[in-house]
């Protein structure tokens, strides 16, 4: 895991495409075409969506390509709107990337604001760090980065409540889903008038 402000790079960069039109001020005319490019950095301002920094075959690099303007394969139909790739814009500056091991390439389904679930896999984790929304247990919530399966190419950066794994060797169908948003509470080891130095095998010579 690695700790960022502003801008990170990906744990694995990634070959895909971007679409034309934003690299040439949002041209109507280019609304369609992609052309190949390589996924390396990341970067999060709060309140909005996530964006990529990039390298295109020409040699020139872009900062701050938004995530719905990219595909990590060449699309086949129509893409979603931005609302169905994050839900959530990004909650600050500073954030920590990881990729885990356990998730590595898991396949995954993610449901949109429709109820539409998507089938996508693992790519990696952004989670952000150092801000009130993310130090509130109940409004914390970290992106998982996909990579959708459904045509499309895109990418979609989701958080835990929107995503159901499939791992094969443990999860089981028909497994009851009630579960609640994380309660409020935080729990701290030194909250009592316990001290836990009267009982360690070292004590204080008086």
């Amino acid at each position: 895991m690695t700790h960022y402000t502003l801008n990170g790079s990906v744990p694995q960069h990634l070959y895909g495409y971007v679409a034309r039109e934003i690299l040439y001020g949002l041209d109507s005319s280019k609304v369609g075409q992609f052309e190949p490019c390589v996924l390396f950095g990341i970067t999060s301002i709060p309140s909005r969506a996530i964006h990529f920094s990039i390298m295109c075959e020409s040699g020139a690099q872009f900062a701050r390509i938004p995530i719905h303007m990219l595909r990590w394969i060449y699309p086949e139909r129509e893409p979603r709107p931005l609302i169905d790739l994050q839900c959530w814009d990004s909650y600050g500056w500073s954030f920590s990337v990881v990729q885990y091991e356990y998730l590595r390439e898991m396949s995954c389904d993610y449901r949109t604001p429709s109820g539409e679930m998507v089938p996508a896999w693992y790519w990696f984790t952004l989670d952000h760090t150092d801000n009130s929304y993310s130090n509130a247990p109940e409004q914390h919530k970290c992106y998982h980065l996909l990579r959708l399966e459904d045509g499309t190419g895109q990418i979609a950066a989701m958080p835990n409540n929107r995503i159901l794994w499939r791992d094969k060797s443990f999860v089981r169908a028909g497994h009851p889903l009630d579960y609640k948003v994380m309660h409020s509470s935080t729990w701290h080891s030194e909250g009592t008038t316990y001290n836990p130095q009267d009982t360690a095998h070292t004590q204080d010579v008086v």
